[in-house]
């Protein structure tokens, strides 16, 4: 019982520490007896809410028909009160580890890329020397179980937690491939795995680099990729082509480096919340990682959040033609707020603006040019024009427009 009230308090504690931290700040600060007065019954209403919810909580552990811990009641609650929006969650111990591991763009796993195909899971690319392709896992094999346990119907974050698991331990994968009229098992060992989140690759005489996620790799990978692929077409290079197409987004400050390469000058982003410290504006410094050659930005309806901040500066700042279709339209912050004794809370923090002072949030990016293709197909890296309609006019725009020189970015030629 003894233990049960301390939790119970330690609970209340938690829960009035805004308020506490509110009524400190009032006692130093030189506040009209409006604002006190306000404060007071705000501070009322909290201990009031608070104590209808440790009597929820005490309720429930004592007298639901089956036997609840604290822990899983607070995990309950938590999860609710975040399920504000489909994007903020409470992120569970293991949850929260996998989030800043896949940040850091290294992890234990499989070495692939997927998504889904219907309700199943379809590889996009296993990556060269992971133990995914030493296994013999293909760019488009389809997963119907993992661990015997089919993924059918499953959402893809549950079917991310039953692919992650420990160094070392191994996974079966029951795989439907093109051509094979049996289903067949692949068995996979986890490995640490690097995964690279920019790759790069010459087009002709263009520049072609595609990210694949914001992690904090991102932006050192982006410059390298601009300078092997200028060591490499040397005075032929006529331009980039920047594919974002299928990126779900990731860090904010990995997209915001990612704009600052390639813009002189300007606003790249705008945030605004409702706590001051959320409040930010990033802007570019001087210095364009290529020189002012032109640019086209590939994207779809998958490019999101990181994603369409780059795309929106870039727009904006008329350094770069888009092409491809709507974006996702992603246009909320999540802060990662971790606990004492694991776990964290992702929630939705603030809004962001296009440096044209355009919420894109459930509205999306209209590329310059909107040019529609089969995503249905597995796409091979890197993509050849002939199969891919939305690189081919990216290319076309490139070679008809004039290289500039020096750091003056010129914006390609509109067809």
């Amino acid at each position: 019982m003894i233990q049960r009230l301390s939790t119970l308090s330690a609970l209340c504690a938690l829960l009035l520490a805004p308020a506490i931290v509110t009524l400190s700040r009032e006692a130093f600060a030189e506040e009209s007896s409006a604002e006190h007065a306000h404060a007071t019954v705000s501070q009322r209403s909290e201990a009031e809410a608070v104590e209808r919810f440790v009597r929820a909580l005490r309720e429930i552990k004592n007298r639901y028909v089956e036997p609840l811990s604290d822990q899983e009641l607070v995990d309950a609650a938590i999860r609710a009160m975040a399920a504000r929006d489909r994007y903020s969650t409470y992120l569970k111990p293991d949850e929260y580890r996998r989030t800043t591991a896949e940040n850091d763009g290294i992890f234990a796993g499989l070495g692939i890329r997927y998504e889904p195909q219907g309700s199943r899971v379809r590889i996009t690319e296993a990556i060269p020397g992971s133990p995914a392709e030493r296994a013999g896992l293909r760019l488009g094999d389809v997963i119907l179980a993992v661990d015997q346990q089919a993924v059918d119907g499953h959402e893809l974050t549950t079917v991310r937690q039953l692919l992650s698991g420990p160094l070392g331990a191994s996974v079966s994968l029951t795989v439907m491939r093109d051509g094979q009229p049996t289903p067949f098992d692949v068995s996979v060992v986890r490995e640490e795995i690097r995964m690279p989140s920019v790759r790069q690759a010459a087009v002709g005489a263009v520049g072609y680099l595609q990210i694949l996620k914001f992690d904090r790799q991102t932006y050192a990978g982006v410059n390298t990729a601009i300078r092997t692929l200028r060591d490499q077409l040397g005075p032929d290079l006529r331009g980039f082509v920047l594919d974002l197409r299928n990126n779900p987004g990731g860090l904010v400050n990995a997209s915001t480096k990612v704009a600052d390469a390639f813009l002189e000058q300007g606003t790249i982003l705008t945030v605004r919340g409702r706590d001051r410290d959320s409040n930010r504006t990033y802007t570019a410094r001087p210095g364009d990682e290529t020189s002012g050659l032109p640019m086209v930005v590939l994207v779809n309806g998958k490019s999101a959040s990181a994603s369409e901040i780059l795309t929106g500066a870039l727009k904006d700042h008329r350094r770069a033609v888009v092409v491809g279709t709507k974006t996702f339209g992603k246009g909320i912050i999540q802060s990662v707020m971790p606990f004492g004794g694991g776990g964290a809370l992702k929630l939705t923090t603030a809004r962001y603006f296009t440096p044209a002072g355009s919420s894109i949030h459930e509205v999306g990016i209209m590329p310059d040019e909107v040019v529609a293709m089969d995503e249905a197909k597995p796409a091979p890296f890197p993509p050849k024009p002939m199969d891919d309609p939305q690189l081919a006019r990216a290319l076309s725009i490139l070679t008809a427009s004039v290289p500039t020189t020096g750091n003056a970015p010129q914006r390609p030629a509109m067809r």
